[in-house]
């Protein structure tokens, strides 16, 4: 486990479990080959997807339909990338992530739940 500050009035720290290979190749099971050169960040010429803390709502709306955004997040986790917004995610969403996979939580669902959209979600429930 890696110890992670989360920075507010509060100083908390957040260990977050590394992976194990086996659920890391998992994990890369869900990225399509290619995916990187499909993203809507493909384009972006400046490092707008590796923002300064608290400034990633921009780099955040960017992924929001990006057709890759489950890939993107799998390469993240499986590479363990600790830095950027990478489908969607900031830093310490992945953790959050990564802890629910360490914890048992299904892969596929912690994919989905991380890069769909609340309305798709709501439209599959009813």
């Amino acid at each position: 486990m890696k110890p992670r500050e989360i920075p507010g009035q509060l100083e908390l720290v957040f260990e977050v479990p590394t992976l194990t290979v086996d659920q890391r190749a998992e994990i890369s099971a869900y990225i399509v080959p290619g995916w990187a050169s499909m993203g809507e960040c493909r384009s972006v010429a400046d490092d707008s997807c590796f923002p300064e803390p608290g400034q990633a709502t921009a780099a955040v709306d960017r992924c929001g339909f990006c057709p890759v955004r489950r890939s993107c997040l799998a390469s993240a986790l499986a590479g363990d990338e600790e830095f950027g917004v990478w489908g969607g995610t900031t830093e310490f969403q992945r953790d959050v992530i990564r802890a629910d996979i360490a914890a048992g939580f299904p892969i596929g669902d912690a994919l989905d739940r991380s890069t769909l959209l609340p309305e798709l979600l709501w439209r599959q429930a009813s």
